[in-house]
């Protein structure tokens, strides 16, 4: 039986691709179908609830998480504060998902697509099995994925590929933003004060400040391969009733 010591502990190992690992992908795998079946198959208001309850559930999966930190007394602001992309999203989650939105859905899209599921292939949470920490990383990682998925299929949101380009200069000023506070904090968000200090792929980047601007180049590969999926999706999915169903559900956000 796990203890609750076992759920508090905060030195638990994780091992990538372990079984741990490989369980959390296989039941994101699968949880891939009944989202898409669901935005398909159900009607506006049954996935704008959906919606609303899987944003919620981000949100207080992230404040829960950080009242349990605090409350253990390991909670740093230097190191904790939701300042990755990945966390950051899932704290306004409930903003970015409320009602369907093209042009906000289409930034998150790029963002979430090209980094989230990154750090779901190649994950670094800060403990293993069976701590807090470890399902408050998967929750995050993966629903967000998930909520971004059904989001596209649910209402209809083709993210253009010109939408590249805003999505890159958010990118770059949330990156500025992140200076002045690494300095003040003594912190290394993004990762843009220096590498870490585990190997990572960014230790083939070159020295800093080298390796932020080849990782630049590397965001916009990443936003180019997201467009994939949107191009399979208009060929053999809504092709025909996207336009019918962005009229219906427009409609419905201007009367409410």
């Amino acid at each position: 039986m796990i203890s609750d010591s076992a759920f508090f502990d905060s030195d638990i190992a994780f091992v990538p691709f372990g079984e741990s690992h490989i369980f959390v992908l296989l039941v994101f795998t699968l949880l891939l179908a009944p989202t898409i079946a669901a935005g398909r198959g159900l009607d506006y208001e049954r996935n704008l609830l959906i919606s609303r309850l899987g944003s919620l559930f981000l949100f207080v999966t992230l404040i829960a998480w950080t009242i349990v930190h605090i409350k253990l007394g390991r909670f740093n602001l230097a190191v904790n504060l939701p300042l990755s992309i990945c966390n950051l999203f899932a704290l306004i989650a409930p903003l970015l998902f409320w009602n369907p939105n093209e042009r906000r859905f289409e930034i998150t899209y790029y963002f979430i697509l090209s980094g989230t599921l990154q750090a779901i292939i190649t994950p670094d949470p800060s403990s293993g099995f069976p701590s807090y920490s470890f399902f408050k990383y998967w929750i995050i990682h993966c629903g967000l994925v998930l909520i971004v998925v059904h989001h596209h299929f649910a209402f209809r949101l083709y993210p253009r590929l010109r939408g590249i380009l805003p999505t890159f200069v958010w990118l770059n000023v949330y990156i500025v933003c992140l200076i002045p506070l690494n300095i003040w904090l003594g912190s290394n968000y993004f990762y843009m004060m220096e590498k870490p200090a585990y190997p990572t792929l960014l230790d083939y980047f070159g020295p800093w400040p080298i390796y932020i601007i080849v990782t630049e180049i590397l965001a916009m590969v990443f936003f180019a391969l997201a467009y994939v999926p949107i191009m399979i999706s208009k060929t053999y999915f809504f092709k025909l009733d996207t336009m019918v169903y962005q009229s219906s559900w427009s409609s419905k956000n201007e009367s409410s």
